[in-house]
């Protein structure tokens, strides 16, 4: 029976084999992050189709409810939610890559649209993580944080 084990340690005087492979390994962590993070914007891109289309069912229904009041607001807010269901589709139809290349292409055909829905957004998650800390502020009630010097509790 033949002996199946091998010495696989480098010889000191084989210098090829104590050389790592740079290239190959650069190459394979790319490959990994490259997946990693297609896969992180897909998940991303589900997640923001399911919320834009929860805000076009919020539009159906508040065109519903606006039908008998003003019909034609009713018919301007359903459309606006035809659209933002067609954004929800896109999202969810298309790649990682392919949104970013339409964002980009609409960003060099509309630089201000770009930079003021920027803007907009920015503000909106500015708003969002200001309330978020205020809120964890005020659990803890006012002034929590100041000693109690000179205050008398009743």
């Amino acid at each position: 029976m033949p002996d199946t084990s091998q010495d696989t340690t480098p010889k000191p005087d084989d210098s090829r084999n104590t050389k790592p492979d740079l290239g190959a390994a650069a190459s394979e962590i790319k490959t990994a992050l490259s997946g990693k993070a297609e896969e992180l914007a897909g998940r991303s891109a589900e997640s923001g189709a399911a919320a834009v289309a929860a805000l076009g069912k919020t539009a159906a229904t508040l065109a519903g409810s606006l039908e008998d009041q003003s019909p034609a607001v009713a018919e301007y807010v359903r459309s606006t939610g035809q659209r933002i269901d067609r954004l929800a589709d896109d999202l969810r139809d298309k790649s990682a890559g392919e949104l970013l290349t339409i964002a980009t292409d609409f960003g060099k055909r509309q630089p201000l649209a770009l930079l003021a829905g920027s803007a907009i957004v920015g503000f909106a998650l500015a708003r969002i993580v200001k309330a978020g800390m205020g809120a964890s502020t005020e659990t803890a009630g006012p002034r929590a944080n100041e000693p109690n010097v000179g205050r008398i509790d009743v």
